[in-house]
């Protein structure tokens, strides 16, 4: 004979996720500690120091710049397929996404075919900003 637990918790079974629970447990002690405006604050340095560097080079198209943003610059290198500027930034390990992002309605209202993305968050450094818009110029140049 089975019996069926009442309510949510017959959609639970086996083991709990515990290192699920002990993982996010610990990111949260992480944020607490470093301090949630000090997150903010580093991310939106970077953000910002990103999409004036980008904005700065006339081949590339800077999507959605704004002052007060999440950790993530969409951009396209003009003329050239957002896949083959990833995969040219990905040969120098600069880790970045590329796609229509799950927003394939707004890429459609853009005439897009995608972006390039660039996340940064607490663990990322100028150093790390300043190396993709080294690199994204060599792109560029590789491009032609």
């Amino acid at each position: 004979k089975t019996e069926y637990a009442e309510g949510a918790l017959r959609l639970e079974p086996g083991t709990p996720h515990i290192s699920g629970a002990v993982g996010f447990a610990a990111a949260l002690d992480f944020a607490d500690g470093v301090g949630m405006d000090a997150i903010y604050a580093h991310e939106h340095k970077m953000v910002q120091h990103a999409q004036q560097q980008l904005k700065a080079k006339p081949e590339v198209a800077v999507y959605g710049a704004h002052a007060n943003k999440a950790g993530v610059v969409s951009f396209n290198v003009k003329k050239h397929h957002p896949f083959d500027v990833g995969t040219l930034l990905d040969k120098w390990g600069i880790a970045v996404r590329t796609g229509h992002h799950c927003t394939q309605p707004l890429m459609a209202c853009l005439k897009l075919q995608g972006t390039v993305r660039a996340s940064f968050a607490v663990y990322n450094t100028m150093e790390e900003v300043d190396l993709l818009v080294e690199k994204l110029k060599k792109t560029i140049v590789m491009l032609g």
